[in-house]
């Protein structure tokens, strides 16, 4: 067997254990798993895919481990069960309000296909008895979440998410006023990583009222064909990743802004490669995209100098305030619009190039005050760090808000099955249609490891849980673009365009200056 399909061959093995843990076979996860990390070190394929398999395996494991023995279901006793009897004693037991008991056979019945979907159903029904939210939670999302549930069965089960779901918020709320006392209701400052704010400001503070200029090649060339002085007016924004200053023309007075690379992308790419990565983009012709002017320089610190947008979309949603429905239509078909200009356009030199964003998140989103005009930028980048410096590319790296807005297959190389990485775009397209619609991103946690099994192996909370004006059609297409298996995903941002064209002709068509401006002044813009 080829290496290639060998290694394909313990990704499926993997994927198929990840799935019985899922469903409570904790037994039967490891009897897949742990073999694997022995067998592999007598296999002839590569390192890299042997210590990925090797890492999954063990974590795998080790959840398994953590899994109490009321929540296992060994092979032998699942074999010589009977399903309808189990799911019978069941029902006994809920009339003898067992509640505990009741979920313990239910869920067998469930796992041997005897009725799963009214079994994971009362099951639910047991835990919200029990009030035990989360538990109830997930049971439900595994029904809503199945193929074969009918719409009427749906509506029944989004209820009841929506109940559960509430008592969570309830919960949380209480801990977090006792926790937190003195903020103001609604802040959410523990979504606000420190780590935003970097030393580099200090660079930027030292910068102002300098003069920075078009840095050229060994032979004198500039990137936008003749070399320009800026002049640093101010400062605009800090952040994790990127420092942002207001820079001035001095021959014609246009202003623009000048972007830095800071934190983990300082310093990240030699600067011929960052030249390369901005000539590209400077050939993107997109009204959707930022447009860049030139590569500029001082002291050794490379500025990117493009347009300047006012707003983000990372302001706009910092308060936590839901968007009107038409609103988060429009401006997702804007982005939708940008992600199809960068996967595919001409370029001015006549080439056809390709770019995948996949680093797409609130604050990549630019937006006007006046009009509803919006930008994204940085298409590409992460795909160049990660090829010159992967390890200012890695996840672990960023400030845990940043991975609310990660694919699962970022977080698990082998769940992307060499898909193409629009993929990938579609899927953080979905975080933020998700966030903009509900107020809330789509994952939050307080580790790494609580993304990463977030991403990979649960569902968000659908968001018409959250608002129930939210169309069905809508919420099935937010879902469909966060499938974490990336094949269950929409092929192309061009079919999702589509979808929202048949569904929502108005709101894709009319401008929405008026409902954009109404909603700024909401915000305090």
């Amino acid at each position: 067997m080829a290496p290639e399909q060998l290694a394909e061959e313990y990704f499926g093995r993997l994927t198929q254990a990840s799935v019985c843990l899922e469903q409570g076979l904790a037994d039967g996860t490891a009897e897949i798993v742990s073999g694997v990390p022995g067998e592999i070190e007598t296999k002839d394929f590569p390192f890299e895919a042997k210590e990925e398999i090797r890492t999954c395996a063990r974590s795998l494991l080790d959840r398994v481990d953590t899994r109490s023995q009321k929540e296992t279901v060994s092979l032998e006793q699942c074999s010589k069960a009977d399903p309808a009897q189990l799911y019978t004693y069941g029902l006994a037991l809920i009339d003898g309000q067992f509640w505990e008991e009741a979920i313990q056979e239910l869920r067998l019945a469930a796992d041997l296909g005897f009725k799963p979907l009214t079994c994971r159903e009362l099951c639910g029904d047991c835990a919200m008895k029990l009030q035990n939210w989360q538990e109830a939670f997930r049971f439900y999302q595994s029904v809503y979440a199945d193929e074969n549930i009918s719409q009427e069965q749906k509506k029944t089960i989004l209820a009841k998410i929506s109940k559960c779901s509430q008592e969570q918020k309830k919960e949380h709320a209480g801990l977090s006023t006792e926790g937190k006392a003195g903020e103001e209701p609604g802040a959410k400052s523990d979504y606000n990583n420190p780590s935003v704010v970097s030393l580099d400001s200090c660079m930027a503070d030292c910068a102002i009222g300098q003069t920075v200029t078009s840095w050229t090649d060994p032979t004198g060339a500039s990137l936008c064909g003749s070399v320009h002085s800026y002049k640093v007016s101010d400062l605009l924004h800090v952040g994790s990743s990127s420092l942002i200053v207001e820079l001035q023309d001095q021959e014609d007075g246009r202003k623009f802004a000048g972007q830095a690379f800071a934190g983990r992308l300082k310093d990240a790419l030699p600067v011929q490669t960052l030249a390369a990565w901005t000539k590209k983009q400077m050939l993107i012709n997109s009204r959707h995209l930022v447009r860049i002017q030139d590569l500029a320089n001082w002291e050794g610190h490379f500025f990117v100098v493009r347009e300047y947008l006012p707003l983000s979309l990372n302001e706009l949603l910092r308060e936590g305030w839901a968007m009107p429905v038409p609103l988060a239509v429009k401006i997702a078909y804007q982005v939708l619009e940008a992600l199809g200009d960068l996967h595919l356009h001409m370029a001015a030199d006549g080439e056809i190039r390709n770019f995948f964003h996949l680093d797409l998140r609130p604050s990549r989103i630019l937006l006007g005050k006046e009009k509803l005009r919006l930008k994204i930028y940085n298409g590409g980048l992460l795909k160049e760090v990660e090829k010159f410096n992967p390890g200012r590319g890695a996840l672990r790296e960023l400030p845990l808000p940043h991975l609310s807005y990660r694919a699962p297959e970022q977080f698990r190389v082998y769940l992307s099955r060499k898909r193409p990485p629009v993929f990938t775009d579609i899927y953080q397209f979905g975080t933020l249609l998700y966030e903009m619609l509900t107020g809330l991103p789509a994952f939050k946690a307080s580790s790494f490891e609580e993304y990463e099994i977030q991403h990979c192996e649960q569902y968000p909370t659908p968001p018409r849980v959250w608002r129930s004006e939210i169309p069905e059609t809508l919420n099935e297409l937010v879902m469909n673009c966060l499938a974490y298996d990336p094949t269950r995903r929409f092929r192309s941002t061009t079919q999702i365009s589509l979808a929202l064209e048949k569904s929502f002709p108005t709101a894709v068509g009319r401008a929405g200056d008026d409902l954009y401006q109404k909603y700024l002044r909401t915000l305090g813009f």
